[in-house]
Order: C-alpha cells, then sequence, then structure tokens
C-alpha cells in the first residue's frame, strides 16, 4: 500500500534532520514495538464533521506525529513546482464528496481544540496526510510535474476466499516501523443522511477507507500497484473506496462506482491501486485494478479444492515485474498456498497470513520482516460478515506470542457504552475524560496507564470510578515522557470491555496554555 513508503522515502534524505531520526528510519525492526496485544478501538457517532472531530480529540498525538513525518517526507518526494498538499486538495476539490471535505474540517478543529496550534497549523497536518501520497506519485508523464524523487517500498498481500467452511477478506498490510504501531480500529456510524456505518483499520489521520467493512457486508482493501503511464490529477482511489463503504449494498454497486466515475470522464489519481471488494454475506468477489483513467475488472478464480478466490500483492496483472522482487515472489508464494489448501476455514486464512515460506520472515514472505529499510507486516486482519479479526504486528509474530487473534464485532462497536476517551496533558498531569452511554449495566471504571505501548498497563484508580464520573486527573508524572492509557468498563455480569490505548505527552509549556487551548 503506498500509503506505508513515507519513512523509507525519509530515509534517503535525512542527514540534515538530525541523526536521532535517521537512526529511526534506518535501524531493523524491533517487534516489541510492533507486536501489541491490541489494537486501539473507538466507536465515533454523529455527522461526519463531528466524527472527524471526536476523532482530532482522541488521536492528537498520532495525527501531529504523522503529519509532521510526511510534511518531511513531501521536502524529499514531493514534486515540487509549487504543489502542496492545499493546491492539490483545490485542484481536485470539486471531486472530493462532502462526507470527506466535512470529516477533514472536524478532525483539525478537534485537534486544534485539544492541543497549543492555530486552526490553520491544525488543518495543514490533516490536509497533508491526506493529499501527501498523490503529491508522491506524481510523475514525469503529467505536465510540469517532475518524476517522484525516491524508490517505493510496496509490500502489502490480499487474499479473498469463498468456500464452503467460510467467506473471509484477508489484508497484510506493511510499513516502515520507527515507533509505535499507530493503526487503530474505528467505528463510524454517521447520522448524515442514510450514509451506512462501518468499521476501518488505519491510522486515526486518514479520513479516507483502505481497509474497511460496512454494515451490509462490503469489505474492500487496497494493496499499491504501480506508478502507470497514463496517469492524471484526480481524486485519491482510498476516497473513493470510502464512497463505497458509504453507500453499497452489493458488489455490482461498489465496482460500479470505479467504473462509472471513469467512464463519465473524471480522473483518478496518480496512484495506481489494487483493490479487493467483497460482499461477505453472499461470496461475490472481485479484483479492481485501477488507472487514472480506466479500471480493469478482474473475477474470482478457483483452486483445485473448489475454492473461489482473488489474491493480490502489488502489481498489476500482466505488468512485467523483475521476479527477483517481493511482490512477485510473495504472489507465487500466495497461489502456491491457496492452491494447496483443501479446507479453507478461518485457521488457513491465519495459516495463509503467517506464512513465512519455512523460514526467516523477510521481505518476500507473507508476514513481512524485512531485514532493510525497516520494512514488516504492521497488522493482518480479516474481515468477516460480523466483524473483523485482527494482529497488531507480523502475524506469525502475533500469534506466537499471543496465540489466537481478537475478533471485534460491529454489535460490540455499535452498542458501545463509551462514546469518547481523551487525554489532555498538561505540566507533569494528564487530565483523562470519557463520555459514557445512559443505562448501560456499568459497576465500574479503572484505568490503566502504562509507559509505551506494549508496555505492562497497571490500574491508577484506587477505587472503582462510577458510570456518573467523567474526568480523573493523573499527576506527578515526567514531563516529555508519552504515557499510554485504556479505560476499563466492568458490568454488572462480571463481564468488561477495555477502550483505548490512547496517549499523551506532558510538557512545561502546557502549564502556560490559556484553558480550552490544549
Amino acid at each position: 500500500m503506498k500509503k506505508t513508503i513515507y519513512l523509507f522515502i525519509l530515509s534517503v534524505g535525512l542527514a540534515a534532520f538530525g541523526p536521532a531520526l535517521k537512526d529511526s528510519a534506518c535501524a531493523g525492526v524491533d517487534l516489541n514495538k510492533l507486536v501489541v496485544e491490541t489494537a486501539s478501538i473507538t466507536s465515533f457517532k454523529g455527522s461526519w464533521h463531528e466524527i472527524g472531530k471526536q476523532i482530532g480529540k482522541t488521536y492528537p498525538e498520532y495525527i501531529i506525529d504523522f503529519g509532521n513525518t510526511m510534511k518531511i517526507v513531501l521536502i524529499f518526494a514531493g514534486p515540487g513546482h509549487g504543489w502542496t498538499p492545499q493546491t492539490y486538495y483545490e485542484e481536485i476539490r470539486e471531486t472530493i464528496p462532502q462526507s470527506i471535505q466535512d470529516h477533514m474540517e472536524g478532525m483539525a478543529e478537534g485537534l486544534a481544540e485539544v492541543r497549543p496550534m492555530s486552526p490553520g497549523t491544525a488543518w495543514d497536518l490533516v490536509l497533508t496526510q491526506n493529499m501527501a501520497i498523490e503529491l508522491i506519485n506524481m510523475n514525469s508523464n503529467m505536465s510540469d510535474i517532475p518524476s517522484p524523487a525516491a524508490e517505493k517500498v510496496r509490500g502489502c498481500t490480499a487474499l479473498a476466499v469463498s468456500s464452503p467452511a467460510g467467506t473471509f477478506l484477508c489484508h497484510n498490510t506493511d510499513a516502515n516501523v520507527s515507533g509505535d504501531n499507530i493503526n487503530v480500529i474505528m467505528y463510524w456510524e454517521p447520522t448524515d443522511g442514510d450514509d451506512y456505518a462501518c468499521i476501518t483499520i488505519d491510522p486515526p489521520g486518514w479520513v479516507d477507507v483502505s481497509m474497511g467493512i460496512n454494515e451490509k457486508g462490503i469489505g474492500v482493501t487496497l494493496n499499491a500497484g504501480g506508478v502507470h503511464e497514463e496517469a492524471r490529477i484526480g481524486m485519491p482511489v482510498n476516497f473513493m473506496l470510502r464512497s463505497v463503504i458509504e453507500h453499497a449494498a452489493t458488489l455490482e454497486e461498489a465496482v460500479g462506482a470505479f467504473t462509472g466515475y471513469v467512464e463519465s470522464g473524471k480522473f483518478f489519481g496518480p496512484s495506481g491501486e489494487i483493490l479487493q471488494i467483497m460482499d461477505l454475506n453472499t461470496g461475490a468477489m472481485a479484483k479492481l485494478e485501477v488507472h487514472s483513467t480506466f479500471v480493469n475488472v478482474i473475477d474470482a478464480a478457483a483452486s483445485p479444492y473448489g475454492v473461489n478466490y482473488i489474491a493480490s500483492t502489488n502489481h498489476f496483472i500482466g505488468e512485467n515485474v523483475d521476479e527477483s522482487s517481493s511482490s512477485f515472489m510473495r504472489y507465487s508464494r500466495l497461489l502456491e498456498l491457496v492452491n494447496q489448501t483443501k479446507t479453507f476455514d478461518l485457521n488457513a486464512c491465519w495459516n495463509v497470513l503467517s506464512d513465512t515460506s519455512g523460514s526467516k520472515a523477510s521481505n518476500t514472505t507473507i508476514s513481512r520482516v524485512g531485514q532493510e529499510n525497516s520494512v514488516a507486516t504492521n497488522y493482518g486482519v480479516i474481515f468477516t460478515a460480523d466483524g473483523l479479526y485482527y494482529t497488531m504486528g507480523p502475524p506469525h509474530a502475533y500469534r506466537a506470542t499471543f496465540g489466537d487473534p481478537p475478533f471485534v464485532s460491529f454489535s460490540r462497536l455499535a452498542n458501545s457504552p463509551v462514546a469518547s476517551f481523551i487525554a489532555l496533558p498538561g505540566s507533569r498531569r494528564i487530565t483523562l475524560s470519557w463520555e459514557s452511554a445512559p443505562g448501560a449495566d456499568i459497576t465500574g471504571l479503572y484505568l490503566h496507564r502504562a509507559d509505551w505501548q506494549a508496555g505492562t498497563y497497571d490500574i491508577i484508580n484506587t477505587a472503582p470510578l462510577q458510570p456518573a464520573d467523567r474526568q480523573f486527573e493523573d499527576t506527578g508524572l515526567k514531563n516529555k515522557n508519552r504515557y499510554y492509557y485504556k479505560l476499563e468498563v466492568r458490568y454488572g455480569d462480571g463481564t468488561s470491555t477495555m477502550y483505548g490505548p490512547i496517549n499523551a505527552t506532558p510538557k512545561l509549556r502546557y502549564a502556560f496554555v490559556p484553558a480550552g487551548k490544549q
């Protein structure tokens, strides 16, 4: 997936930014930072503007970090010639669905409310991470736009299967590793019009959908396909995927959104993408190779054991691909695994996503841990009609550490008793706040804190917080240290649900920020 190339590109010119950044981009993969037992899982409801605002307030640290990283990437890999995220946005604005524009504007507003920055700075951070990929992929065949400044790492693997044992949409998403695993699971339930609710998994600063499923059972995943000669300036493919998740109830509607768009004379952006779209209720599926000006639709194939499937790595079918490349070798291995699997149930899907070709995980295995450029599988996901299973980190490493991957259901997220969970930093303190739905059978709430994302979380409130409580102040902290929090909600039947982690970093300067501006 092209969105995951940023830290590799960053490594080509970091000398001017100091050894700390360079070490971060070029060091080997640290699985202790990547393999995390549970993802941060949150539910957001309201208008698209309100959903965006809630996300900006919940995940400000990740949005700021990622936005600033992409700014540096554009210094080295952007097209120049006056092209900025804002100019690209203005160029394609009339093609962007209003829900996405509202989402971005809300996110910037929420970000500016909880961190000391101007609305303009917040907007620039949000816009940068949502427009940068198109800027990075502008190529020399586009008028007045130079070739990209760096090679791109593409490493995702996708598989959709329908068999008597089940229907599954599977994906390993690869990226460079330097710090926290910032991918989160979000439930969006919009109240605008008749848009469908959906579950997505990706960094929270992105307003599009790369991996997701809607309430009608339409699942989507995305792989980078390659820069193509007929590239144009246009709407990002991922934005159309989001529109599909919002509005499509059938495979035909989903595919038609893409084919109809280019047939109407409109363009997608320069990032050539490969999509896997599946109706998880019926098993119908299609693979789309999306170029700026046309879309190839590829139907499912059948294995020797009668399993219908589509499989993808990172090249268009028929493209002249180096047989020693990661994409070619992973695709060949993927087809081998599919065609030798007799029963394709959930466990078989995880075995494919966890495969390391009988050796050490590398840049050419399905579950990926590269020895160069710090590349690894950031998460594995399997969508079903009811929700998703996931691993945080390479599936083979996650399963070896934690066992069976967890499942997140639509019903759990749709009926979540916690509507928000926010960490507001001060000097040597962090104020935690949340909203809980009335009527839930909650017997107590407990806050857990850790010094790093994958660390040990200890309960910090000595007595249980009550459903009416909305805030807790954690004091005596060290400035400049990032802290991670989970909120545990315990119910009368003895069960509990964990929310988060979210994080914040106390700093001395926050002591001098006016109330309401941090």
